[in-house]
């Protein structure tokens, strides 16, 4: 017995290597924890400056020390009183920065300020109506037409519709809110009925339509690409519905299928095209302006594809070539990829291959993010040490330049070299703390399971109510499904009743609270559990230092080791429940491995 727990040692050691030539330099890669001081920053400057304490929500237009800018109305017939706006697309992505805030940090307020933008988008930018999305209102939720902008004058946008869900869906993943799940199921179910074309040949999302859904026309990019990133992968990875899993692999295919297939056009130089009309017929001159952070956001939403069906290589080639044309290509002197400063350019032209007027070769803030999380999660996938570099340049880029050390949050644009401030605003009616926390979120996540293969720890608060409820917990796509949970609190003390390997939560009747959940790659505890101990509940006691185990049927030895190897205890198992004492015991970690009757085992990591 010994020698299979020096077996299990062996196993589980080189986790905790990272087997790379390439030399990480990237201090927010090789240790994630500063992700989180660097998102709580940015909580705290939209707190600070943007929250709008008498209607709830946040400003968005905000300048560059942090103070709200008002509107004049630009169009005819309205008195030129300036206003304070509030973009409902600002909103949901507050939504989104703040639960992910909530979730990196533990901090509940955060969860508060979330809430308020939310419920602000609820009450205010829902169309009672028609259904769907409204883009943009004056502070106290009237739907301002007032500008030469005025989206909601006579149309719905398919940008709204899918970013008007990122927000609401985290704040359900965090919190299992019922009005995020009623609104969840109504904007999706809005864009199933009102903006999915289903003609066999077809099919996809529309760009735009009338406000009451008649005239659906246009397709492309922002409706295709961006509705992975805002909804399809996190409302599977969340409910687990096969829908949504079809539809997200639907969408995958419709990228192959029409975006993929234009880089082999001849009249395309560089990228893809990314504006159809209704039949999916290519605007080559509409698109002719090429967007470097959607070409690499085509590769992330790829990767994530691939990951959650193996089977489909064509996600993962397709996801290559992307990274491979982005840090190869070159053109007299014009490339996507910056090899001397680091990180990805902004624009390019499609046809030509020049760069797009003043900003071909600068850099965008959210262009920088998909520069590392594209590549973060292609590298995961492929190994590809190229694709680690990429990832490394563009996060060491964006967090030693785009961060404004000085007011606080991100910068909006900038010159290659990084020294120069070409537009520092810090919010509008599309930036937020969306990007510049989802940055920070990914790199946590991405740097510690992809690439360090180590754990994390993420904060959910689900309410008591009055029924035994399963949550099952899906923080991101991993191969193989090669993510597991191997400790849990409530409300700071440990929480046993867990599957780690399906990542089940089990909350008792009037039980809730805030959860700390330790995440970690599934090699630490074991990828082969006996099909009577799915149910196993292992938990240590601090106070009494009892190492309590339940769900022991089918089991015949339990065997806990120390991270040396060393057995330090074996003990037959006869009850269905057993308790160890361990206050004798060394401070640190242990292995519990138990051991069925046909010899199969599960393998559970604890902490004294």
């Amino acid at each position: 017995m010994k020698n299979a727990i020096s077996a299990i040692f062996l196993l589980f050691s080189p986790i905790f290597c990272v087997m790379s030539q390439y030399d990480v330099r990237c201090e927010y890669i090789l240790n994630p924890e500063r992700n989180i001081a660097y998102v709580r920053q940015n909580a705290e400057f939209w707190i600070r400056n943007a929250f709008d304490p008498e209607y709830g929500g946040f400003f968005s237009n905000v300048n560059r020390s942090g103070n709200v800018t008002t509107l004049t109305p630009q169009r005819q017939g309205y008195e030129k009183i300036p206003y304070k706006r509030k973009s409902f697309i600002v909103q949901s992505r507050h939504g989104y920065g703040f639960t992910r805030a909530f979730m990196l940090t533990g901090d509940e307020k955060y969860l508060d300020y979330a809430e308020s933008a939310l419920n602000f988008l609820y009450d205010y930018g829902w169309d009672t109506k028609n259904g769907g999305w409204y883009c943009v209102a004056k502070s106290n939720g009237v739907i301002d037409v007032t500008q030469n902008w005025a989206p909601d004058l006579n149309q719905k946008w398919s940008f709204q519709q899918h970013y008007g869900l990122v927000g609401i869906i985290a704040h359900y993943e965090a919190t299992r809110n019922p009005k995020a799940e009623e609104f969840m199921n109504k904007g999706i179910r809005s864009l199933y009925e009102n903006m999915w074309d289903d003609r066999p040949g077809y099919e996809g999302y529309y760009t735009y339509a009338d406000l009451n859904w008649s005239n659906k026309r246009e397709k492309g990019f922002t409706p295709i690409v961006d509705a992975i990133t805002t909804n399809a992968e996190l409302s599977f990875l969340v409910t687990h519905k096969p829908e949504y899993k079809d539809r997200l692999l639907e969408l995958a295919d419709i990228i192959m299928d029409r975006f993929i297939s234009e880089m082999d056009n001849s009249s395309v130089k560089v990228l893809y095209p990314e504006i159809f009309s209704t039949d999916w017929s290519v605007n080559l001159n509409s698109s002719k302006i090429g967007s470097v952070g959607h070409f690499l956001k085509t590769a992330w939403c790829l990767g994530r594809a691939y990951l959650c069906d193996a089977t489909r290589n064509e996600y993962k080639n397709a996801a290559i070539r992307i990274l491979d044309e982005a840090w190869g290509y070159k053109n007299r002197g014009v490339s996507i990829w910056d090899h001397e400063y680091g990180g990805p350019f902004n624009e390019i032209n499609i046809l030509t291959g020049e760069w797009s007027g003043n900003k071909g070769n600068t850099k965008d803030y959210w262009t920088l993010e998909q520069g590392f999380t594209a590549s973060m999660i292609n590298y995961y996938i492929t190994g590809n040490e190229i694709y680690l570099r990429m990832a490394d340049e563009s996060l060491s880029f964006f967090m030693n330049h785009f961060v404004d050390s000085v007011d606080g949050e991100i910068f909006y644009l900038l010159d290659k070299t990084g020294t120069e401030v070409l537009n520092g605003t810090k919010g509008d009616d599309y930036k937020g703390s969306y990007h510049s926390i989802e940055t920070g979120y990914y790199a946590y996540l991405y740097s510690s399971l992809y690439y360090l293969k180590q754990p994390v720890n993420l904060y959910y608060r689900f309410s008591p109510e009055t029924e035994i409820r399963e949550i099952t917990l899906n923080p991101l796509l991993m191969k193989d499904d090669n993510l597991a949970i191997s400790e849990i609190t409530l409300n700071g003390e440990p929480f046993t009743s867990f599957n780690p390997q399906k990542r089940t939560l089990t909350i008792a009747p009037g039980q809730g609270g805030k959860f700390k959940v330790t995440f970690i790659p599934s090699e630490l505890l074991s990828s082969v559990n006996a099909e009577n101990v799915n149910l196993l509940r292992v938990s240590l006691s601090r106070t009494t230092g009892q190492l309590y185990l339940d769900g022991l049927d089918g089991v015949n030895c339990i065997v806990i080791a120390d991270m040396t190897g060393k057995v330090c205890v074996e003990r037959k198992v006869t009850r269905s429940s057993i308790n160890i004492d361990m206050t004798d015991y060394s401070t640190g970690a242990y292995m519990v491995i138990c051991y069925t009757e046909a010899g199969r085992k599960s393998v559970y990591k604890i902490m004294k």
